[in-house]
């Protein structure tokens, strides 16, 4: 439903009609009241905890549908026990910028995903290949630190990681294996290649038993198509019946 959330907002923002639909008179059509106004509806219909929204939410305290939607999920949308925010996902994006994702496998970005409990504890959990995450030495379950000089917990409790990240550059504090000193970097984003199937394998079991195929799929996105034709010709040529689908690090993505 996150994931929903995100891509329902992006395309719609595109429409003329953006303000109507909601329960407020509607502002002229694709102001930045209507945007707004819009997107706090998205919330209250798809949000994964819309129950936990109080109502009314006066538009007016918010710039930009981005801060809106950031504001709001951080500052009233659900907390943990020590009053940390738990949505650390939704964002507000482009359409052109998901058909560019969804389509062709790229986007504006890093070119890592994380994972971000509370306190201290975000971790890369995958780095693309030639991105300028990949460049600048990150590498999947390595720790991040500080992003701009500031603690994770800090930035968690306040904005929220995906408000932190979201800036043309950013100065990264990893933790790396086998050392004491941490890797300090500034990174840029830029155009980032998704490789929707980074792994597969055909796993021998032995005479007279068929062969196991293993996959990872990384992203549902259309550039996975021709990537599974191949691969699942391989497993069928192999005499593979069975497949172990790896989706532990999967983003999400389209539904067909």
């Amino acid at each position: 439903m996150r994931k929903m959330l995100g891509l329902l907002i992006a395309l719609s923002l595109s429409l003329a009609a953006c303000g109507e639909g909601g329960s407020a008179p509607a502002p002229s059509a694709c102001s930045n009241d209507a945007q707004k106004q819009f997107v706090l509806d998205a919330l209250y219909a798809w949000y994964l905890w819309n129950d936990l929204l109080p109502a009314n939410i006066p538009i007016s305290n918010y710039a930009t549908p981005e801060e809106l939607v950031a504001r709001v999920t951080l500052e009233l949308g659900p907390q943990d026990s020590q009053g940390n925010p738990i949505d650390l996902w939704s964002s507000l994006g482009s359409a052109a910028a998901d058909q560019q994702f969804f389509g062709e496998g790229k986007y504006e970005g890093f070119g890592f995903s994380y994972r971000a409990e509370a306190g201290d504890d975000m971790w890369f959990t995958r780095v693309f290949s030639d991105s300028p995450a990949a460049l600048a030495g990150f590498a999947r379950g390595q720790q991040v630190l500080r992003l701009d000089g500031r603690t994770v917990a800090d930035i968690v409790a306040n904005e929220g990681i995906s408000v932190a990240l979201d800036k043309a550059t950013v100065t990264f504090e990893v933790r790396l294996p086998d050392t004491a000193v941490p890797l300090i970097v500034a990174v840029t984003k830029d155009i980032v290649t998704i490789d929707p199937v980074p792994k597969y394998r055909i796993i021998d079991r032995g005479a007279g038993v068929p062969p196991v195929g293993y996959l990872e799929l990384a992203q549902f996105i259309s550039t996975a198509d021709p990537r599974f034709a191949t691969i699942f010709g391989e497993f069928v040529a192999a005499g593979v019946t069975d497949v172990i689908l790896d989706l532990r690090y999967n983003g999400g993505g389209r539904v067909d």
